[in-house]
């Protein structure tokens, strides 16, 4: 049997991985704080079987047949575009590092760059989905928004350290996080994160810039993304004819060998 058939086929499974990344980047062009993923692949070896074998004694068979097989994917941190909307509670980070919240649903703590947020009727600052933005503390608490004259008009300020005010009074300061080794960091949903053992815990970061009345967009690259589906779709093409040729040979051998 010809085994360069297996090879041919590993390339073009790779290449259905590849398509399915580029496709979710493809879809997440308009989600705030979406980071790129960046497929990565691995070759694994494996020794030919056949008539090749050599007496005992003797060096190893050196002739091996190479597999492609996806080897997790590498997150881009790039920063994204950045957005003006002059709106106070849209904020963008301009550093490394993440916004902290709670998801309302089971109170889980994930990580985020998607700044546009809005207050709920609690006057608890929140993301789009109500999941509550955290405060700087020791304690998981929402940050709330309450000036002392709730009869006149908010003034919210967000200063560049995350501080908060309303109506020139201290309400709060965000909570803001960095890990050592953001790769370690697994995906939650479109923006999200949630942090590993790899990642290790978060710690609170300081060379972290608040931008107010800014989004930061995601980081995909339309051109580029498009770019490489067309390329994807011509490897993909050119491995399907490798596999129909290999196929094709080892039907001749067989009836050869029958004949």
């Amino acid at each position: 049997m010809n085994h360069d058939i297996y090879t041919a086929l590993s390339g073009a499974l790779a290449n259905d991985r590849r398509q399915e990344v580029t496709a979710n980047n493809l879809a997440n062009i308009n989600s705030s704080g979406f980071r790129r993923d960046v497929p990565l692949f691995a070759t694994v070896y494996d020794q030919v079987s056949g008539n090749n074998r050599v007496p005992e004694k003797s060096q190893k068979v050196l002739e091996h047949n190479g597999f492609a097989v996806h080897a997790g994917n590498w997150i881009d941190f790039q920063t994204g575009a950045m957005q003006d909307t002059g709106s106070p509670l849209d904020l963008a980070l301009d550093g490394d590092g993440f916004f902290v919240m709670k998801k309302v649903a089971d109170g889980k703590i994930y990580y985020t760059r998607d700044g546009h947020f809005r207050l709920n009727e609690q006057r608890q600052m929140v993301a789009m989905n109500g999941d509550q933005v955290l405060a700087a503390g020791a304690k998981d608490e929402p940050l709330v928004l309450v000036g002392q004259n709730p009869g006149v008009p908010e003034d919210i300020k967000i200063g560049k350290l995350g501080d908060v005010m309303v109506n020139g009074q201290p309400v709060g300061a965000l909570r803001l996080a960095f890990f050592a080794d953001a790769q370690g960091l697994q995906k939650l949903g479109d923006a999200g994160f949630v942090e590993t053992p790899s990642s290790g815990p978060p710690v609170p970061a300081e060379n972290l810039v608040v931008n107010q009345g800014v989004r930061e967009l995601s980081n995909v690259n339309v051109i580029e993304e498009m770019v490489s589906m067309i390329e994807i779709a011509r490897q993909y093409e050119a491995q399907q004819k490798v596999i129909i040729n290999l196929d094709e040979i080892n039907k001749q051998v067989a009836q050869g060998i029958v004949g």
